[in-house]
């Protein structure tokens, strides 16, 4: 009986040692994946706001471990296209949005959105600091990424936010170094206008 209660007690006991000791060798990196969002669910400013959470929570991720080696060209390559198809569902849903660009409403966003942009900024600044001379060819999967933002910060314009409620002030030459033609040429026209977005 002595003997089968030593057994049951080991059994229990020497798996979470074993685990946790898998775990101390092999430490997990940071996965950047985040689960899809159901963009027919984004119908309200909250929801909206919710989506640029993900977004930024997403960003920051990809930003630190790029900030911290934890990627090669290659993988940091993969992660940042995978990311572009992310954010270009994420921002057709919330541009579809009937509701949440309205005076009443967009103002909701307007924090969120900000933040998400700062992250977005720090994350080219970032890309172009670990790898100087490749950076300009990891964001060729970005460029279907243009009109979505253009279309978004547009959205901003028209409801009566200002570039300064939204916008990094270096937010034109990231665009520029991210390619963006049409997002660039916008923010330039608008970001220097006392009335701005």
């Amino acid at each position: 009986m002595l003997a089968f209660k030593i057994i049951f007690a080991l059994s229990i006991a020497v798996p979470p040692l074993l685990a946790g000791a898998f775990v101390a060798a092999h430490p997990l990196k940071t996965s950047d994946q985040l689960a899809p969002r159901d963009i027919n669910s984004i119908t309200t400013a909250t929801t909206a706001s919710t989506s640029y959470q993900s977004l930024t929570t997403r960003i920051q991720t990809l930003r630190y471990n790029i900030a911290k080696g934890q990627y090669t060209y290659s993988e940091a390559r993969s992660q940042i296209q995978s990311f572009s198809y992310e954010a270009s569902t994420t921002l057709t849903a919330i541009n579809g949005c009937p509701t949440c660009f309205r005076s009443g409403s967009v103002y909701t966003l307007t924090q969120s959105a900000q933040r998400t942009y700062t992250e977005l900024d720090s994350l080219v600044d970032t890309c172009y600091r670990v790898y100087p001379r490749q950076a300009p060819s990891l964001f060729t999967s970005w460029t279907h990424l243009d009109a979505h933002f253009h279309r978004n910060l547009r959205l901003f314009f028209d409801s009566g936010v200002k570039a300064t409620s939204i916008l990094p002030s270096t937010f034109v030459y990231t665009t520029s170094r991210a390619s963006w033609s049409q997002t660039s040429d916008f923010t330039s026209r608008y970001f220097s206008v006392a009335t701005g977005f």
